[in-house]
């Protein structure tokens, strides 16, 4: 069994397909959505990426159940001190750039990274319990699959960094999944979009507005995947090799790019500026502290309203939305506002009271503040493509993520990208990366090779470059040999092709004397680093190897193979000592980086 969960800003889901002979053929391959019910009534396959807490901090609700029952709780001014989140998952790549996404209300108000954490386990474990509750009775007779016969997939941000991926499975753990790599992976959103569009028809985004699918016939050809969803926008781009999709065909031409650029932050324009400009902003400050259910109506109603908005197109071929929205203002709010700011909004509501009466010039205005840098980071990553030399056949675009149903996004980008690229998106595209993932996790060999989005390797000493290494780091090594300390030793740079196959082994010595050694990993975005404690490398992990079978041995029998794997989404090392052929592998402590100057660690090995 294969079940995959698409954790995203907005929205969760979960599917699943059968391993089988019959099932081992992609292209007739089936997988099963799990449908949940939203607000209106209508059936989606995802619910709300939201938890409702106690007071004692215990996940009590999930979903939609939980923002109903929180809006009760507020009807009622929360006497039992609930707390609320939604939209968590962008504070996991907190550390910089826009958060103001999220929402922790209630207790959870100020959550920190820790909350988060368990925010996000809490979410996975009612994922994992829903998904195996529907398994169970999707089997022949209820029959339950055994812990060793699920392979599960969890789908990330391309933009995430290592310290994202790793806080995400080690969340996933919690949450009751496996810990081992074979029966947990982790896949990209796009790469998933990739795939899913690979095997599945599409529409062409064009005047005609065609049935068409990713063309994988043509040697060479290449794609790129455009994947909006509610918090981020993740560009990778594709090439098919030469022996067309199957295992193996697929390898990423591209770092992958991308940015906080979602649906949610549409919403969130639609607070900043619609709101504070029909309310003003300290009167609208006053309304979310003095009426916060009645706030989030709003943004809910908007929502609604946005999903339902139909874009034109212009006799110059341009886009535009022509409808004016009405978004009606709850009694509670209105009768709060001032008598000032209720005539003002009934004027510009042509004389209704009790509506917010928003233009179909500020509705594109709103879209815009998202769609256009949407635009310019595509434009970045086709710049970036064009390096690769002239494409193989037409290029396409594949545009996928809950975003891509916007009608008006679609559009904007075949307006710009259309007469030079094949853009493509799915019948749904908000099922393409949960789809995806499912496929992916069936057979991971599809993709055969990524860029390294970093630079990645070890810290060594070498030997010292008179005129060249800083005099602050040489030393004499216990053999008498000049050394420099804190040298990067490269093991994948920024950009490289890396097969998915490719294990990248560096040999390093060890001294008869020392007892224990430590092998630190580093990360940086420089394509040629010279030491680990530059500017901008940052310490990700560690290995410290058994050494303790060659203790005493001359130095030239006492040798440590540091090797360097990159076949999935995530780096795997393994240091291993030859004399005793003990093996070790990473132990990643990215929340936990070592200061540098410290003494209280073990010996950094020295290369040869």
């Amino acid at each position: 069994m294969i079940v995959a969960i698409d954790f995203g800003t907005h929205g969760t889901g979960f599917a699943w397909a059968t391993v089988s002979a019959l099932q081992d053929a992609a292209g007739h391959r089936v997988v099963v959505y799990q449908p949940f019910t939203q607000s209106g009534g209508h059936t989606y396959p995802k619910d709300l990426s939201a938890v409702l807490v106690n007071r004692a901090g215990d996940p009590v609700k999930f979903g939609e159940r939980a923002r109903n029952a929180w809006d009760r709780e507020l009807a009622r001014g929360n006497p039992q001190g609930f707390g609320y989140a939604s939209k968590f998952k962008m504070a996991i790549h907190g550390r910089e750039g826009k958060s103001d996404i999220p929402e922790f209300l209630g207790s959870l108000a100020g959550a920190r990274r820790h909350t988060v954490k368990v925010l996000v386990t809490a979410m996975l474990t009612h994922v994992r319990r829903a998904a195996l509750d529907q398994i169970g009775r999707y089997a022949v007779g209820g029959a339950a699959y055994t812990a060793d016969e699920i392979r599960w997939c969890l789908t990330i941000p391309a933009m995430w960094t290592e310290a994202d991926r790793q806080f995400m499975r080690t969340a996933a753990v919690s949450a009751g999944l496996p810990g081992d790599m074979e029966r947990l992976l982790l896949v990209q959103e796009p790469e998933a979009a990739a795939v899913y569009c690979a095997l599945n028809a599409g529409t062409v985004l064009g005047p005609d507005r065609p049935e068409g699918q990713l063309e994988v016939d043509t040697p060479g050809s290449r794609f790129m995947v455009v994947d909006c969803g509610g918090g981020t926008v993740d560009i990778t781009s594709y090439q098919i090799r030469a022996e067309g999709v199957g295992p193996g065909q697929l390898k990423e031409t591209r770092v992958a790019d991308g940015d906080r650029l979602g649906s949610a932050y549409v919403n969130h324009a639609f607070v900043t500026d619609i709101l504070s400009d029909r309310f003003g902003e300290q009167q609208l400050k006053q309304l979310i502290a003095a009426f916060p259910k009645e706030v989030g109506q709003l943004e809910t109603e908007w929502e609604t309203e946005k999903v339902r908005l139909v874009s034109e197109t212009a006799v110059d071929g341009t886009p535009v939305i022509t409808d004016t929205v009405l978004i009606s203002i709850p009694g509670k709010i209105w009768d709060a506002l001032d008598p000032g700011t209720r005539t003002r909004l009934t004027v510009l509501a042509s004389g209704e009271t009790h509506y917010i009466e928003i233009t179909a010039h500020e509705v594109t205005t709103l879209f815009e503040s998202v769609v256009r840098p949407i635009l310019s980071t595509i434009e970045r990553q086709r710049a970036a493509a064009s390096g690769d030399g002239p494409a193989v056949g037409r290029e396409q675009m594949l545009l996928v993520g809950g975003f891509a149903r916007s009608t008006y996004l679609r559009d904007r980008i075949a307006q710009r990208f259309g007469h030079e690229v094949r853009v493509i998106t799915p019948m749904d595209p908000a099922v393409a990366v949960l789809g995806g993932a499912v496929h992916f996790a069936y057979d991971p060999s599809i993709i055969w090779g990524r860029r390294s989005k970093y630079t990645y390797g070890f810290g060594c000493s070498m030997p010292f470059r008179h005129g060249i290494d800083p005099q602050e780091k040489f030393f004499i090594d216990d053999d008498g040999n000049e050394k420099c300390n804190d040298r990067f030793v490269v093991m994948a740079r920024r950009g490289d092709l890396v097969p998915t196959d490719h294990k990248a082994v560096n040999t390093v010595a060890v001294f008869p004397k020392w007892t224990s050694v430590q092998v630190t990993i580093h990360a940086t975005y420089a394509h040629d680093p010279d030491y680990t404690d530059e500017e901008g490398c940052e310490a990700i992990g560690k290995v410290i190897p058994d050494i303790s079978g060659s203790v005493g041995l001359p130095t030239s029998e006492r040798s440590l193979d540091v090797a360097f794997s990159f076949g999935t989404t995530e780096i795997e090392v393994e240091v291993c000592d030859r004399r005793s052929g003990a093996a070790r592998r990473a132990e990643v402590a990215f929340d936990d980086l070592y200061g540098r100057g410290s003494t209280d660690r073990p010996e950094t090995p020295q290369g040869r």
